[in-house]
């Protein structure tokens, strides 16, 4: 049993949609609804999970209910194993608890969608334990663990789950600061490195700007 552990972070891409260059934080994503921001993630999962449909009893979906994994499972066709609720508004905390839940179950890959600041929030748990996909959602994507596009990100699991052979290298997560990024400076950081199952085809290379801290990278060592 190949067995993948779903996040998603059905916010993640809206405040981008509508010129706000992130939406990170409560205040920002008020705005952003008050603009007539629509949820983009979810689709984009879908489109990602599509590639799977064909996969047959040996897949097992870990995820959790409603727009963070469950329901863009059952529009894909796939019938998601649901260990645990979502509110209304998700927050990086419920990201976190999910992943810890995931690796007690005993997940193969974590694969999620979202941007950078949700990167981090699965690298704040899964450090370099288990491989990770991304599938890009964000308006700021710098992290190297995410998929060209939803579609690659499905391609790339299916590679794995026909043993197609898949290295896993250590990628890098970085984030930047939005209210920077929103006065147009472009301040990156390095938070920390995940194993993705890395094929070039399929995997987006890092992004270079804005200035990196060196001494938060020693830390980081």
């Amino acid at each position: 049993m190949f067995k993948i552990g779903l996040i998603v972070n059905p916010i993640a891409g809206m405040g981008g949609k509508v010129g706000l260059k992130g939406t990170d934080g409560k205040a920002v994503l008020t705005k952003a609804l008050e603009m007539g921001a629509k949820k983009e993630s979810p689709l984009k999962t879908v489109k990602a999970l599509k590639c799977l449909a064909g996969i047959g009893s040996n897949l097992s979906i870990v995820t959790y209910s409603g727009d963070m994994g469950e329901s863009e499972c059952l529009k894909a066709g796939l019938s998601p194993v649901v260990i645990g609720e979502s509110g209304n508004t998700t927050t990086p905390e419920d990201t976190e608890r999910a992943v810890e839940k995931m690796m007690d179950q005993g997940v193969d890959l974590i694969l999620f969608s979202g941007g950078d600041g949700t990167a981090r929030n699965i690298y704040n748990i899964v450090k370099d334990n288990i491989p990770v996909i991304g599938i890009p959602c964000g308006v700021k994507i710098h992290s190297a663990v995410f998929a060209k596009n939803p579609v690659d990100a499905g391609m790339l699991v299916m590679n794995i789950y026909n043993n197609t052979a898949v290295n896993c290298v250590e990628r890098e997560v970085m984030d930047i600061d939005e209210e920077s990024l929103r006065n147009d400076k472009v301040k990156a950081r390095l938070y920390g490195y995940m194993k993705v199952p890395y094929n070039k085809k399929y995997i987006q290379n890092l992004k270079s700007g804005g200035m990196v801290n060196d001494d938060h990278n020693l830390s980081c060592i």
